[in-house]
């Protein structure tokens, strides 16, 4: 017999996991189907990994700025796969966190990829093994992905999608960022901080189109160095 619940959030993202988290507190049993890891792409691939990235290149640009300071240093070099480590470490802490919200709001989590069977009723498969469960609500949280390009489809080599950009097995020479929003500037700003000899990215319209005017223009300025 299928397990039921009162709630059923499909997606552990920020949508999803916050729902989730308000359905338990109105003593609604709740349980949460994930098919990666909780947190999303935000917290996983997404605006919380970047700003790890972004920390050490904010110190590479500062450590080239050593003599303001007072300060001096030989031979200054990064080591990228520690950069991309840290970031991922940094992710694992904070989606361990939002399992740790799970269980301390008594939220079921099952892993696996959810669909639709009928009216009330989900089919979860995971490793090859389906399993069905029951909801009297089921939320869709399912968050949105990136749009491919026809002809520039990612291959891991010469185009990257952001999982790709997010953890670099080697540094690229040169690199263009197509896409204007906040994660497109901001892998932008790490890898040309960091010394990559590419124009920064492509706009179609408007740079970070969902911020102001004016955060739009300070963004869009011509800079030699960094963001």
């Amino acid at each position: 017999m299928a397990e039921a619940f009162d709630v059923i959030v499909v997606g552990g993202g920020p949508g999803g996991y916050v729902c989730a988290i308000r359905a338990a507190q109105l003593g609604r049993k709740t349980a949460v189907v994930e098919r990666d890891k909780l947190g999303g792409i935000c917290l996983n691939w997404g605006c919380i990994p970047t700003k790890a990235l972004l920390r050490s290149s904010e110190i590479w640009h500062l450590m080239h700025r050593l003599n303001e300071f007072g300060l001096s240093a030989d031979n200054l070099k990064f080591d990228l796969a520690k950069i991309v480590e840290r970031s991922r470490k940094v992710s694992t802490q904070l989606s361990n966190g939002v399992g740790f919200l799970m269980k301390k709001h008594k939220i079921t989590v099952i892993a696996g990829e959810a669909r639709l069977s009928s009216p009330g009723k989900l089919v979860v498969t995971k490793d090859g093994i389906s399993t069905e469960i029951e909801g009297k609500n089921i939320v869709l949280a399912t968050g949105a992905r990136a749009r491919t390009l026809p002809g520039l489809e990612p291959d891991g080599k010469l185009v990257w999608g952001y999982r790709e950009a997010m953890i670099p097995m080697t540094f690229p020479k040169s690199l263009l960022v197509v896409g204007s929003g906040a994660i497109g500037i901001e892998f932008a700003s790490f890898y040309r901080t960091l010394g990559s000899e590419s124009p920064w990215w492509k706009c179609w319209t408007a740079c970070c189109p969902s911020k102001t005017r004016k955060s739009r223009n300070w963004r869009t300025r011509p800079s030699s160095g960094r963001a």
